[in-house]
């Protein structure tokens, strides 16, 4: 049952054995293990305890480390940038499961997901050296490198999807658009650098680089999206616009001056979004508490979260709740992103402000008061 045979290490426990005895699985475990890996014959036992989520990371790969005797390396594949095409090119990375993650002056570190592969060892620490570099090996999972490729091909893809549209910038931005609304993204960043133009799609809360664009067609993709977000053109101070191009989105643009360029935010609001139920938020499905919790006479209830962790949605879905014939609801909102029927909701813009708006709904018999400003 051990992960890798390795002669240096045959007089160890195997990888099993020695999860059991350090009381990080049970014996069950390795059954469980064995029973996937019979059924999955190329996946090594090691592989086969992470992948079934059996012991920690960490603890799996010291001991994996303490095995075979190689350094551990747990890498977030999330939140890896290190640029190894430098080192190692794409398909050797795919082909073999290695991953140079670290340089420091002339020595890489680089994780296998089989470390104990002495003649893979040697080629890479060939190609390496013919870099001028001394390769130092560790072991790591090869699922983590397998997602990191996934994810280097996936902005690669991104990259040039972007830039195959050459002069054509309004396609360009257009296709950075079409794009984010492909990936469920709730907002756009497309931020001028020292050298490049870059483009961050928040996603699920997360913000992640999508692709970076030659700085060449900074002054280009920023006239466009002031053309299609109504904006002076000449005006460098920020501004505030709306996309009204895409018939199935509300798209709000801000803009602001950095000392690269002006920044354009672009915020993506389905317009024909379903409400979510409180429940499904993970609120208690006890329609009469929820109830009670938001409807209460002469109150106020203050909604207030981190950017991108549901405060609109969580609004909206209290208003869906509460939204009766019997109940007079208006909003005043900044902008308006998802329309209700049976609400009056109220959008401020220059000509009407949250005071104005305010004292006319007091005067209107409300039984219930929405506020809602994004913030910019």
């Amino acid at each position: 049952m051990a992960i890798f045979d390795n002669n240096n290490s045959a007089k160890k426990a195997p990888l099993g054995v020695s999860l059991i005895r350090k009381g990080l699985i049970k014996e069950s475990d390795v059954d469980k293990a064995i029973e996937y890996q019979y059924n999955h014959k190329n996946v090594k036992l090691g592989e086969v305890f992470h992948i079934l989520q059996l012991c920690d990371d960490q603890a799996l790969l010291n001991t994996i480390s303490e095995v075979i005797g190689v350094k551990p390396a747990v890498i977030d594949p999330n939140a890896f940038s290190f640029s190894f095409t430098k080192y190692l090119s794409m398909d050797i990375v795919k082909q073999h499961k290695v991953l140079p993650f670290e340089l420091n002056e002339n020595r890489i570190k680089v994780a296998f997901a089989d470390p104990t592969d002495k003649e893979l060892q040697k080629m890479i620490r060939l190609i390496l050296l013919s870099k001028g570099l001394s390769m130092e090996p560790f072991v790591t999972f090869e699922s983590y490198i397998n997602t990191i490729v996934k994810n280097i091909e996936s902005k690669i893809e991104d990259e040039k999807n972007f830039d195959s549209y050459g002069k054509d910038i309004s396609q360009l931005v257009d296709n950075i658009i079409r794009s984010g609304m492909a990936k469920r993204a709730s907002d756009i960043h497309i931020e001028p650098m020292e050298d490049k133009v870059r483009v961050r799609y928040r996603i699920d809360g997360d913000l992640i680089v999508i692709a970076n664009i030659e700085k060449s067609k900074q002054p280009q993709i920023i006239g466009r999206l002031k053309s299609i977000s109504n904006m002076h053109q000449e005006v460098q101070l920020s501004q505030d616009g709306r996309i009204l191009a895409y018939p199935d989105y509300n798209i709000r643009v801000s803009s602001q001056m950095n000392v690269c360029g002006e920044k354009f935010v672009l915020r993506l609001m389905k317009k024909e979004s379903t409400v979510a139920g409180l429940h499904d938020l993970g609120y208690p499905e006890e329609e009469v508490v929820m109830e009670k919790c938001f409807n209460k006479r002469n109150c106020i209830a203050v909604i207030a979260a981190p950017t991108g962790e549901g405060k609109t949605t969580t609004l909206y879905s209290a208003l869906a709740l509460l939204n009766k014939p019997e109940i007079n609801i208006t909003t005043v909102e900044d902008p308006v992103e998802i329309r209700i029927p049976g609400l009056n909701q109220v959008e401020v813009n220059k000509r009407v402000s949250f005071a104005d708006s305010l004292r006319t709904i007091l005067r209107q018999d409300p039984d219930i008061i929405l506020l809602r400003r994004n913030k910019r």
